[in-house]
């Protein structure tokens, strides 16, 4: 339950950063870094309806589409993340309507909708759900080719900007490329980070006491012998994976309780299995 109620939280949050993003950066200078929302201002060129209305339409389409190929879990939440954009989209055009840019800098617009939109999508992709549009796509290309979130929604965009510049111009069309590139850069990167881990290779005379300490905290880890080349002497090297949060306690432990220990320390971008994700996910 505590697991679900942090997952629907980020989606909101998520949420609320894509939506800040459209309504006060993308809309009023006709940008589109694809999406549903990069859909329906296209089709608001032709269609007499406001953007926030279309939105409503073309998510629905497509959430139905992810719920159909993706399942169940993938389909409940993108149900909530995508009527949930719609909606706030549409009330911030009722009750903070823009009419112009805020800043007459379309490439300042472009990299505030940006960081914006990139950071609030790659929160709600992180939880196995899309706001709509090309996130949706991109799962699915994810589903079958192995293809990287923010590559997927790069190409599903790219064709999106084609026709937003059919509808409102080459340059409109080049920034909103730009935007395009940009976007998948920060979904993924937002993405990493939420899930980068600690990979630890200790060296330690005291492999007791760390075990413990490791235990505690609820890791694993594998112990292994080792000889040193030089010395000749035998050590435990022990080897686990942990959250950055820990790894700070775990350098804590060390310095205060095994100052002779070596540590070796890389990034794991993804770790699955038992206490991690599941495998497959």
């Amino acid at each position: 339950m505590k697991s679900q109620l942090k997952s629907f939280l980020y989606i909101i949050a998520g949420v609320i950063m894509v939506a800040v993003g459209i309504h006060f950066f993308l809309l009023p200078s006709k940008l589109s870094i694809g999406g549903a929302t990069g859909m329906a201002l296209v089709l608001s060129k032709y269609i007499p309806l406001s953007t926030g209305a279309l939105l409503v339409v073309v998510n629905i389409v497509l959430f139905a589409l992810g719920f159909l190929i993706i399942g169940n879990k993938f389909g409940v939440k993108t149900v909530c993340a995508s009527l949930g954009l719609s909606a706030t989209v549409w009330l911030l055009e009722i009750f903070i309507p823009i009419k112009e840019p805020i800043v007459h800098n379309t490439f300042l617009q472009l990299i505030i909708a940006v960081l914006l939109y990139g950071t609030g999508a790659g929160l709600v992709l992180n939880q196995y759900a899309s706001t709509g549009g090309s996130d949706i796509f991109a799962m699915i290309f994810q589903k079958y080719t192995g293809l990287d979130l923010g590559k997927g929604c790069l190409i599903t965009d790219f064709v999106i900007t084609l026709f937003a510049g059919f509808a409102y111009g080459t340059e409109i069309a080049l920034f909103s490329l730009v935007g395009v590139i940009m976007n998948g850069l920060v979904i993924d990167s937002t993405i990493e980070g939420m899930n980068s881990s600690k990979y630890c290779v200790i060296n330690t005379d005291n492999p007791e006491a760390l075990c413990k300490f490791l235990v505690e905290l609820g890791r694993s880890a594998n112990v292994y012998k080792a000889t040193g080349a030089f010395t000749k002497a035998e050590r435990s090297v022990i080897q686990t994976v942990m959250s950055r949060r820990d790894f700070v306690k775990l350098k804590n432990f060390l310095s205060k309780n095994d100052e002779k220990a070596f540590m070796v320390v890389t990034n794991a971008h993804s770790v699955f299995g038992w206490h991690w994700k599941r495998i497959g996910e």
